[in-house]
């Protein structure tokens, strides 16, 4: 027996379990190896899901059957705004020869807001290459975040200032090559989530960049080493505000980072960074 299917489209017709602001439109339908597929677009806010049914009915639109049980596809929960298709099984669940048939496709909002979630992880630069970054994301968020080299906690004793070590103890010394930048950063921030999975970030809070130059100090009195200390090299020494801007991206629960700091509008470094979401 063969089918012969006249399809009239009806879009989404509201019931009060429906937020009206939300609207299934674009609603078109096919005849495809006797199953009749039924496209539609889901219209809402990015962090808003769905549960999707469809109805159909005999009677011009004046009465609904369903929701329809021998469909497959975009139905159910957990839909999210865009384009959408559904298979119906007709001539398992209704065979008839020849119908008129009109299509409600209905979406009921299962979550109203974006979820929030704390995370952690790891985020550094080329200077201040050991840090951690936690806190929650959201529709609007917070974290705060810390980072440091392995010479961060290392101070100096003298200062190499317009050309001169102010160096006043008895004896000399000697410069070794044990240089490098002493740096820190302690910041708090916010984030926004403009879309799903994608996040904005300002940080604000103080960081310091001293620049050490290693010394070994002697006595004149026979050459003896009496110690080693460190002198700050004052012209490529940077403190104060520090500004963080950034974006995160969340897959699943891997939470990728990138941006830039600015260390009292002087200095600038990429950040990058990798942590887990839950």
């Amino acid at each position: 027996m063969n089918m012969r299917l006249v399809i009239f489209i009806l879009t989404s017709l509201l019931s009060p379990t429906i937020l009206i602001s939300q609207q299934v439109t674009n609603v078109s339908s096919d005849v495809k190896d006797n199953k009749v597929v039924v496209k539609y677009t889901l219209q809402g806010k990015f962090y808003q899901t769905f549960n999707t049914s469809l109805y159909v009915s005999r009677d011009g639109g004046q009465s609904f059957e369903g929701p329809l049980q021998e469909v497959t596809g975009d139905v159910g929960p957990d839909m999210q705004r865009g384009t959408h298709s559904i298979t119906w099984d007709v001539l398992k669940e209704m065979p008839f020869v020849t119908e008129t048939v009109v299509f409600d496709v209905r979406a009921e909002i299962t979550s109203k807001r974006p979820r929030r979630f704390f995370f952690i992880s790891y985020v550094g630069n080329a200077t201040t290459y050991i840090g951690l970054r936690g806190g929650m994301l959201g529709m609007v968020g917070f974290y705060a975040e810390v980072r440091g080299n392995i010479d961060a906690l290392k101070s100096a004793t003298y200062t190499y200032q317009n050309g001169y070590v102010d160096y006043t103890n008895p004896g000399y010394f000697t410069f070794t090559e044990k240089n490098g930048y002493s740096a820190f950063s302690a910041l708090a921030g916010i984030s926004y989530q403009p879309i799903r999975n994608f996040f904005l970030c300002l940080g604000i809070g103080y960081g310091k960049e001293d620049y050490l130059l290693g010394i070994d100090e002697y006595s004149y009195d026979g050459d003896i080493k009496i110690g080693s200390s460190y002198v700050k090299y004052d012209g490529y020494c940077n403190s104060g505000v520090e500004i963080d801007l950034g974006v995160m991206y969340k897959i699943k629960i891997l939470l990728l980072s990138a941006g830039g700091t600015m260390l009292n509008f002087k200095s600038f470094n990429w950040t990058a960074g990798i942590g887990v979401a839950f």
